[in-house]
């Protein structure tokens, strides 16, 4: 057993070699790397009309592990410097999630979801349902462990919005399908970590042969941590938005949403709950609570550009570039994106023909569903960091599920920002200049 006097001793010993090696002014010069290399890779990507994010993980991919060590010509102690790196930036991942998550707790208006209950609910339940069923089956007849076909399944629930919210500015047309899609995007994602909150714990149970799976484990306890990051979110995000309105000053106000979503991140890591849900309610709060908007996504959308280019980069490192020579790892890739896209988009038409919302929003909103960069890499990183510790080859297979993950975001950036434009054409939302006040609930 290490004591205490061990783990002094060796941070001692950390914190010497750093200094003599002079390895927090290498970490500085890095930092400034990927800033300037982001820089570039936006403005590429900007003059394409290419989603930044693949231009980030693209990036990311050049400093990932497997290339660098394929660099015969650099020494042993740069590639330990590198790795060691890389494990050190793990708690960017922390906040990029945090971030992402107040962000969907701001989509979620009371206002709208009365509108559009009944026919967002069933929309968001048949696709959501769909792509859990369909990419389970398919890893479960391909041979994959009953744990690896739910985690693959639980993914491929989350879209992420970001490709498709690009569109629909760039269009700046929004009408009734327009509407209806935003909020399906941010209903999905809720029922995405909602679904996660409860499939990861019961795959773990099913990964660790030492773990029985009892009633208690499997439903109690994720139910426990998940209504305890919802009264968290709710106590904090309450207290941070009441002093919110009465701030004057913009640099006030900034420092305070910062303290809010950093905060509220570490006090759920303490308390080995869910920080997603806990700045999901946040966010939520934020936009519900207060009488009158306080627009913090603008600023919340400034100030985190450096940190989801960093977090994205960091995620092109994880991408291992022999499984593009491996075919049963493209088969693998092949099949989850396949099914998921049949799930989104078979699931969504049949939510909404049962709903019987208009033709035009049964035959194409499934087309704005398929992107998926940003949560799912998020709940992908933490099946990795979560499932690292299981003994056996479950190491290997949480990162095998990260990499598949990262190859086909690729795809469905490209791909789905396109099948956006596609839906928008074909359900002749161009003509239809309504404004943006039923976004607004007004």
């Amino acid at each position: 057993m290490i004591n205490n006097y061990d783990v002094l001793g060796s941070l001692n010993n950390l914190q010497q070699w750093m200094l003599l090696n002079h390895k927090s002014h290498k970490l500085i010069y890095l930092i400034g790397l990927l800033f300037l290399a982001a820089f570039i890779i936006k403005t590429i990507t900007d003059k394409f009309r290419i989603p930044s994010v693949v231009g980030y993980i693209l990036l990311g991919t050049l400093f990932s592990e497997s290339v660098v060590r394929s660099l015969s010509f650099l020494p042993r102690e740069f590639l330990a410097w590198h790795s060691y790196l890389l494990n050190t930036l793990n708690f960017i991942t922390v906040l990029a999630v945090s971030f992402i998550s107040f962000g969907i707790g701001t989509s979620l208006y009371i206002k709208i979801l009365k509108k559009l209950e009944f026919e967002l609910t069933l929309i968001v339940i048949f696709e959501s349902i769909g792509a859990f069923v369909l990419v389970t089956g398919i890893m479960l007849l391909l041979g994959k462990d009953l744990f690896v076909g739910i985690l693959f399944g639980t993914i491929a629930t989350a879209t992420a919005p970001a490709a498709t919210v690009m569109v629909l500015k760039e269009y700046g047309i929004p009408g009734e399908f327009s509407a209806t899609l935003m909020v399906v995007l941010a209903l999905d994602e809720f029922l995405a970590l909602l679904i996660f909150s409860f499939m990861e714990p019961l795959s773990y149970i099913l990964a660790s042969p030492e773990l029985e799976l009892t009633l208690t484990n499997m439903l109690f306890e994720p139910l426990v941590r998940v209504t305890a990051a919802i009264l968290l979110g709710f106590v904090l995000g309450y207290i941070s938005q009441y002093l919110m309105v009465r701030c004057d000053s913009e640099s006030r106000k900034i420092l305070l949403i910062l303290a809010t979503i950093i905060g509220t991140s570490a006090a759920a890591v303490f308390l080995h709950i869910s920080p997603l849900f806990a700045n999901l309610t946040v966010g939520f709060v934020y936009r519900n609570i207060p009488k009158r908007r306080l627009n913090v996504s603008d600023k919340i959308d400034i100030l985190t550009v450096p940190l989801f280019a960093t977090f994205f980069i960091l995620a092109g490192t994880k991408i291992d570039i022999s499984n593009l020579f491996n075919p049963g790892f493209l088969v693998i890739a092949f099949a989850y994106t396949l099914m998921r896209i049949i799930g989104k988009v078979g699931g969504a038409h049949f939510g909404a023909k049962f709903s019987s919302a208009p033709k035009h929003v049964e035959d194409y909103i499934g087309f704005g569903l398929i992107p998926q960069i940003g949560i799912t890499i998020d709940l992908a990183f933490i099946i990795q960091k979560d499932f690292i510790h299981i003994p056996g080859n479950v190491a290997n297979i949480s990162m095998l599920i990260l990499n598949v993950i990262l190859f086909t975001s690729i795809f469905t950036e490209i791909f789905g920002s396109l099948a956006t434009e596609y839906a928008l054409i074909r359900s002749d939302e161009m003509k239809t200049k309504i404004g943006w006040s039923f976004l607004e609930g007004e």
